[in-house]
């Protein structure tokens, strides 16, 4: 049996403008998704996602390396294997010939995900972390002992594949190496050895994720923020140009410790994603998000969301531990959620192997 995990992830600053080659800002936090994996006799292929009601499903991986479950599942049940088998058939891609031939009992979990509270996922990047471990544990399970930049490169592209070749692959980063990250879009036809750059926390800022009490879809945002590129390119261009100006500010501003200019670059950022949303038609500062941007800031704080937008999390940003705590309590008297998360220093990990 082989246990691997893989954090989840929190935008500090970038979003969209990550999109069009701007460096981002994104740190690894301590929500993990599992991935259990067990060798079998043959090329029997078997998985289970218990907290998904999937359990114990057969499925074969046909000689062009396309993933298929019993059609007669419901069309629900179908729908939510669409990642697992996306992730899996990208991969299956690229093994050698004689690793594709072992059986393999697969489990999933990403339970740390999801609000009980609130009956949804939170936005921590789930789908990013579950494909890491999952990619992470399958190559350990096939004895493929490949270098770190060679594994990194291959789930991104199997996520970017299983996602319908959305997004930049700024949570995989974040999943595969945690900690603090810069990171600059990675495309598939670069170089092998290209990696996000580690960094150091920034001394004397603080920040807290909320959860807005509803999911969001990225996928939906994203698209509809292409839209506006292909439709008013000229608009587009102008927004992406002042988002990515400000990213560029924010991102130095947290290297060299400069807490007043890169909560400043926040609160601009955020201004500027109100802007995006107002032109592409997309609820990217949406009600819930602007109500939590004025409740922060009459305490002191800045706010911006963290990720696409809509809903999800947004962060509280501070240069006072105090302060973040008063910002904290105000935003929950309003019914919001803060969250206690942990930065996590480690990315995906070999639990166990025995």
């Amino acid at each position: 049996m082989i246990v691997t995990s893989a954090p989840g992830k929190m935008i500090l600053l970038g979003e969209y403008a990550v999109l069009e080659d701007a460096p981002a800002l994104v740190c690894a936090v301590e929500l993990r998704a599992v991935v259990k994996i067990k060798r079998l006799p043959g090329n029997e292929f078997i998985f289970s996602a218990p907290s998904l009601r999937l359990n114990e499903l057969p499925f074969v991986i046909l000689k062009n390396n396309h993933v298929r479950f019993d059609p007669q599942l419901t069309a629900d049940a179908l729908r939510k294997l669409n990642l697992f088998s996306g992730i899996m058939e990208f991969v299956y891609q690229q093994l050698p010939a004689e690793k594709k031939q072992q059986g393999l009992k697969i489990e999933i979990n990403t339970d740390a995900f999801y609000s009980k509270e609130f009956h949804g996922k939170m936005g921590f990047g789930s789908s990013a972390a579950l494909c890491v471990a999952l990619v992470r544990g399958l190559l350990h399970a096939l004895e493929l002992d490949w270098p770190t930049a060679q594994i990194f490169r291959l789930a991104l592209n199997a996520h970017h594949h299983a996602q319908g070749k959305v997004g930049s692959g700024i949570d995989i980063a974040a999943s595969y190496f945690g900690g603090f990250l810069k990171y600059e879009r990675i495309y598939p036809t670069d170089i092998s050895d290209r990696l996000p750059v580690t960094l150091p926390a920034c001394p004397g800022l603080y920040f807290k994720p909320v959860f807005t009490g509803k999911s969001a879809s990225t996928t939906r945002l994203v698209n509809g923020v292409k839209q506006l590129k292909e439709k008013q390119p000229q608009i587009y261009q102008q927004i992406m140009e002042k988002l990515k100006k400000i990213s560029v500010e924010g991102v130095k501003a947290f290297e060299q410790g400069q807490v007043e200019h890169f909560l400043n670059q926040v609160h601009s950022f955020y201004n500027i994603l109100k802007e995006l949303g107002q032109q592409s038609g997309m609820p990217i500062i949406s009600e819930v998000h602007r109500k939590l941007a004025e409740i922060v800031s009459l305490e002191g704080g800045i706010y911006k969301p963290s990720g696409a937008g809509s809903g999800d999390i947004g962060l509280i940003f501070t240069d006072d531990r105090q302060k973040l705590n008063s910002v904290t309590e105000s935003v929950k008297m309003h019914g919001y959620l803060p969250l206690e998360v942990e930065i996590s220093k480690e990315g995906v990990r070999l639990e166990k192997s025995f």
